[in-house]
């Protein structure tokens, strides 16, 4: 005899709920294959047997955004401000490291020649 139910997938449901009824495989292969729900489906209604046929989710499942669409989030709740601070300094800090390398360090080669201005005579 099958294990008890574990599996959160309607068709572990159906075919539980088959096994109880004492249906087997045999008579489910009369209908498809039986991996396939609807094999199921036509089993358990052939049968006179009554089923869910939309299966509610659990809490502990995703809820699909057509019910999550009311909710609307503002910017100070999406925004992590210790975050987008850290985030500026470091990017600050890097941009200044990096301009204050630039004329030793001359990685492109971009100023070959020195250049001096002299102002007066």
């Amino acid at each position: 005899m099958p294990e008890p139910m574990r599996s959160r997938r309607r068709i572990e449901h159906l075919k539980q709920l088959a096994y109880d009824c004492n249906l087997t495989n045999e008579q489910a292969r009369k209908f498809g294959k039986l991996t396939a729900t609807a094999t199921w489906e036509k089993l358990l209604t052939s049968h006179g047997l009554e089923f869910d046929r939309n299966l509610s989710t659990t809490s502990n499942t995703a809820a699909p955004a057509s019910q999550d669409s009311n909710h609307s989030i503002n910017f100070f709740e999406w925004v992590d401000f210790g975050q987008a601070l850290a985030l500026a300094l470091a990017s600050v800090g890097c941009a200044l490291l990096i301009l204050g390398l630039f004329p030793r360090i001359n990685p492109l080669n971009l100023l070959p020649v020195k250049i001096t201005i002299q102002v007066g005579k």
